[in-house]
């Protein structure tokens, strides 16, 4: 997957035990980037650990910048593809003294915690070097500060931003009789019913992952302002708090009046990606890297796609029906390795190439990414879906995304959600999300 930094004195970002093995570890094998990596002298090679593997949208573009990069420098590119368990597949390189130079990686759960850890370094002196500062767009370099605050350390670069909306299949919502993209939750409840009463699925979810975790807090934060809610989702207080609480039970209320998809909570991406494409539910909340996958699909689900926001209730502090946005989805973090004397200037010439507006234009054709550069990218976006989205402004709110919020207690969180869309009360929910928060 692919998503607002918090202070790090007041989370939890990662568990202390795996700061102290990584910074004991790194002390064993020294300070240094090569003896880290074990390499000695100047070296013509980068090792790179990345998100981007086979069969993601942006794995062809970034085929063609190791190429591109290795003709030019004669540079070569040891490239090692991320597991589901980046973090730890880098962490567990590091401590062996076989640290990458460069990770490409979501800024999410024990990433933000490789800065404490010692396993990258902050990279706010090469923003100005490198040439960046004024192509990179503010708000995304603050999106991957500490805190995310102008004066945090920067953890890295952004590259991969991305918007998430909710997707309706106006072909399956015109056969259950529903009219019109619902706006409001008695709407979605409505839609739902007589969709049902086709046999159809409503909203189908990963209720199992990280996908429904997301639907889920951009519901309970229905009627919280932003504030607030980052600062139960950092430290909790769920249950204490009478809004979010509200929230909660907006959820639950919708799981019962039969929104979500039947066994919501056994289903993963993968399944919720499988029954929108192929047509069996008529909504799903996905963000902007499956827009390419939609298409690629072959199920045709991109011509009779309508992208909109996620349905909000009467009180809301949301004017519109809300969607997510963002710039922490994939970006570049450098160990401390890869910024050692005899292998930052490689580095440098290999993220930087990356930054180039065509190079950038070739990402938004093929992953539909939304550029943290400045400049025009909106000839490249040819994908349907991502013509669409770059429409959104002005017709939804923007919900605050948890990610970086909750930090590393996400699995935990998702494992107390995948209750909730079971059978799980509204006090039971918030009572699992503060014990998660806390433990």
């Amino acid at each position: 997957m692919d998503h607002r930094t918090r202070p790090r004195a007041a989370v939890r970002v990662v568990a202390a035990s795996v700061v102290s093995a990584l910074a004991l570890a790194l002390s064993a094998c020294g300070t240094g980037g090569d003896q880290a990596g074990g390499d000695t002298g100047k070296s013509n090679s980068i090792d790179v650990v990345t998100r981007w593997t086979a069969g993601n949208s942006a794995a062809a573009a970034q085929s063609r910048v190791f190429q591109a990069f290795t003709k030019k420098t004669g540079v070569k590119i040891n490239a090692t593809d991320g597991l589901e368990t980046i973090d730890d597949q880098v962490e567990n390189a590091v401590a062996a003294g076989k640290s990458p130079d460069v990770v490409i990686v979501n800024l999410y759960d024990k990433t933000l915690g490789w800065l404490d850890a010692g396993v990258t370094v902050p990279v706010d002196a090469y923003v100005k070097q490198w040439g960046l500062a004024d192509k990179l767009k503010p708000a995304a370099l603050d999106e991957w500060r500490v805190g995310g605050k102008p004066d945090g350390k920067l953890q890295g670069l952004p590259f991969s931003g991305f918007s998430w909306p909710m997707w309706y299949n106006t072909d399956l919502l015109k056969k259950a009789g529903v009219d019109k993209i619902p706006a409001t939750t008695d709407e979605l409840i409505d839609a739902a019913k007589k969709l049902r009463a086709k046999g159809i699925q409503p909203l189908t979810v990963g209720g199992n992952d990280w996908t429904g975790q997301k639907l889920f807090y951009q519901l309970a934060e229905s009627y919280t302002d932003a504030a607030t809610m980052e600062k139960v989702m950092q430290s909790g207080g769920y249950c204490a708090t009478p809004s979010v609480m509200k929230g909660i039970q907006l959820f639950t209320q919708l799981r019962d009046a039969g929104v979500f998809a039947d066994n919501a909570a056994g289903l993963n991406a993968d399944a919720m990606y499988a029954s929108f494409y192929s047509g069996k539910s008529a909504m799903m909340s996905a963000g902007s890297w499956a827009y390419t996958e939609a298409k690629g699909s072959k199920t045709g689900i991109e011509t009779h796609t309508t992208l909109a926001g996620l349905p909000i209730p009467s009180g809301s502090v949301y004017k519109q029906p809300t969607a997510l946005q963002g710039f922490t989805g994939v970006g570049f973090m450098i160990t401390k390795r890869g910024a050692s004397k005899d292998r930052i200037d490689n580095v440098r010439k290999f993220i930087t190439s990356f930054y180039e507006d065509a190079t950038v234009g070739d990402f938004v054709k093929d992953a539909s990414i939304l550029p943290p550069t400045t400049g025009d990218f909106s000839s490249y976006a040819t994908d349907p879906l991502l013509s669409q989205s770059l429409k959104l402004d002005g017709t939804v709110d923007y919900a605050v995304v948890p990610d970086v919020w909750i930090g590393a207690a996400s699995d935990p969180i998702i494992q107390v959600l995948t209750g909730a869309y079971g059978k799980s009360s509204a006090d039971k929910i918030c009572k699992g999300l503060d014990d998660a928060t806390k433990s």
